[in-house]
């Protein structure tokens, strides 16, 4: 299966039209994060546009980019924040991140499974996990002009299944790109995307599913000596006797 690698990603959104697409990516994240509040970030996959608003928030932030996509140097103007491994074995410990971004990455993980339950590890009790993915009803899953038309597209109930079989619990969803990928309507692109939000929120070219991790603790009942309820059972008896004369 044919992935993106992070020289084709670089290149896509250093033009106009990534760009557009990566601000009204962007707009939608910040309605689920507006803040970072000081957590611990992590991106899997290509997710440098989308976590330097966190760095200007003075808070710490990480990007795992996977072995067979390649690593870039991020951010440019800073030491480099930027790890190579794979999505399903990250070389974090446990209960180390606050903030999951998965980005250019769900769609394309050869072992998905594994990238959410690595996820789940590193993840703080309470910490959020939120997956952006080509919407399956979309037009940019149908469009090979953007890295949006590559790998696996998911529904929404894909997608919610996904998170709910690996203990995610689903707090927030949205969606956006609805503009099509196409040049002639590209101006109308602000205006489709807030037609969309209004009259059909989840039929646009993305996904955004967020999933808290909760730790549910046991809760200890002092232990009862058990009752006994067994009842006396009289002696058998033979049922002829022969008495002797």
């Amino acid at each position: 299966m044919f992935a993106p690698d992070v020289i084709s990603l670089r290149q896509f959104y250093a033009t106009p039209r990534g760009e557009d697409a990566r601000a009204m990516i962007a707009c939608a994240l910040r309605e689920l994060w507006p803040a970072a509040n000081g957590d611990v970030a992590l991106g899997i996959g290509y997710a440098a546009p989308y976590l330097e608003s966190y760095l200007t928030q003075a808070s710490p932030a990480m990007i795992c980019m996977p072995s067979q996509q390649g690593a870039a140097y991020w951010p440019p103007s800073a030491p480099n924040l930027v790890f190579l491994a794979h999505e399903s074995l990250l070389p974090l410990p446990d209960n180390s991140i606050n903030r999951i971004l998965l980005m250019h990455s769900v769609e394309h993980s050869e072992q998905l499974s594994g990238m959410m339950d690595e996820a789940w590890r590193v993840l703080t009790p309470g910490g959020r996990l939120l997956a952006i993915v080509p919407n399956r009803l979309g037009f940019w899953a149908r469009s090979s002009r953007s890295p949006f038309g590559y790998g696996r597209p998911f529904s929404l109930t894909q997608l919610r299944d996904l998170m709910t079989g690996h203990h995610f619990t689903l707090t927030r969803r949205t969606s956006a790109l609805f503009m099509p990928p196409s040049r002639l309507l590209w101006r109308l692109a602000p205006r489709i995307e807030k037609l969309g939000k209004a009259f059909c929120p989840f039929f646009g070219g993305v996904l955004l599913v967020e999933g808290e991790k909760q730790v549910y603790a046991a809760v200890r009942q002092p232990v009862k000596a058990r009752k006994s309820y067994t009842l006396p059972i009289p002696a058998a008896e033979p049922a002829l006797r022969m008495d002797r004369r």
